[in-house]
């Protein structure tokens, strides 16, 4: 047996466990994630020059079960016992009705503008800024664009923005009469061939 390469085995298998409650503990995007998958890479490596290339294949066999119930038991255990911690609790806990009472307040004075008319300040692509009843807030269009400076319609409160339209201009309410065609000026030759037909 290579006594190096077996030092090395249970060392890096050490390490990575430990990097395993350190991801539960410390949010990292996966890095140190990426980083014991590697150091796991390495210890089994280590194992394999250790202990198989010199035909002590039960060590071998006996190191690979003991990762596989190191690993989910060693996660598993962390999982336990971050919600107990300090920061877990923290993390964890629902918020208060005193952190969540300025955002309901937002919530019910933004929903007491749908209905309203206002102006785009900026140009909606979809996103922007209005004007309604003097104040400026942010806002987000159906997914058209809108000119900044046209008047807009609250449809809907969409999270923390408001869904606003495009107010189209109303056709004028009289127009001028059509002047018509006679009806002999209005018949064309193809008339003549259908009602023969």
């Amino acid at each position: 047996m290579d006594s190096s390469y077996a030092t090395i085995a249970v060392i890096t298998l050490a390490l990575g466990l430990a990097l395993l409650v350190a991801e539960v503990f410390i949010p990292s995007g996966g890095i140190i994630m990426t980083v014991a998958a590697v150091t796991f890479v390495v210890s089994i490596w280590a194992a394999w020059q250790a202990w198989v290339k010199t035909d002590q294949m039960t060590l071998f066999l006996s190191y690979i079960l003991a990762l596989l119930v190191l690993f989910p038991s060693v996660l598993g255990g962390a999982f336990h016992i971050f919600p107990r911690t300090e920061y877990g609790k923290r993390l964890m806990a629902p918020p208060t009705a005193a952190e969540l009472e300025p955002y309901v307040a937002e919530t019910e004075r933004l929903k007491r503008l749908v209905g309203k008319s206002g102006t785009s300040l900026t140009r909606l692509a979809p996103g922007g800024m209005v004007l309604v009843e003097g104040e400026r807030l942010h806002a987000e269009s159906e997914g058209m664009l809108i000119p900044s400076e046209t008047a807009v319609k609250v449809l809907a409160l969409k999270g923390n923005r408001l869904l606003v339209r495009q107010q189209r201009e109303a056709p004028p309410a009289e127009s001028a009469p059509v002047v018509g065609r006679s009806e002999e000026q209005e018949r064309t030759p193809l008339d003549d061939d259908l009602s023969q037909s």
